[in-house]
C-alpha cells in the first residue's frame, strides 16, 4: 500500500501530460510535405486535414500498436480561430468521418494558430 497521497499523485501525473503535451507542441513537423515517417494510414490522414484545415502544425500518429484503429491527432490551425475546443475537435471529425467510422478511437489536441504566425 502507498502512503504517497492520491491528491500529490494526481499533480504529478498532471504536470507529466502538460510536459509532454508541451514539448509535442514545440516538435510540431512542417505541413509543407508528409513526413517520411508516417506510414500509408498516417499518412492519408495527414494529407485530408492538411487539405481540410490548413494547419500550421500537425502531427497524426497511429497509437494501435500498427493496426490502424486508433491514432492520435495532434494539430493547430489559423481556421480553429475564435472556435471552442468542441467545436475544433468537429472539424476535424468531420473531415475524418469515412475514416472514423472503422477505428475504436481517435485521441484529439487542437488548438488555433495565433494571430500574425501563420
Amino acid at each position: 500500500m502507498s502512503t504517497w497521497p492520491p491528491l500529490a499523485r494526481i499533480t504529478t501525473t498532471r504536470l507529466l501530460v502538460q510536459r509532454r503535451f508541451s514539448t509535442a507542441a514545440r516538435l510540431g513537423y512542417p505541413v509543407e510535405g508528409v513526413p517520411e515517417h508516417l506510414d500509408e494510414k498516417e499518412a492519408g490522414i495527414f494529407e485530408k486535414l492538411r487539405e481540410g484545415l490548413s494547419p500550421s502544425r500537425l502531427d497524426v500518429k497511429d497509437i494501435s500498436g500498427g493496426c490502424g484503429s486508433m491514432y492520435a491527432v495532434e494539430i493547430e490551425s489559423p481556421k480553429f480561430r475564435g472556435l471552442t475546443t468542441l467545436k475544433m475537435h468537429r472539424e476535424v471529425q468531420g473531415i475524418l468521418a469515412e475514416e472514423i467510422k472503422g477505428w475504436h478511437g481517435i485521441q484529439l489536441k487542437t488548438k488555433a494558430t495565433p494571430a500574425g504566425e501563420e
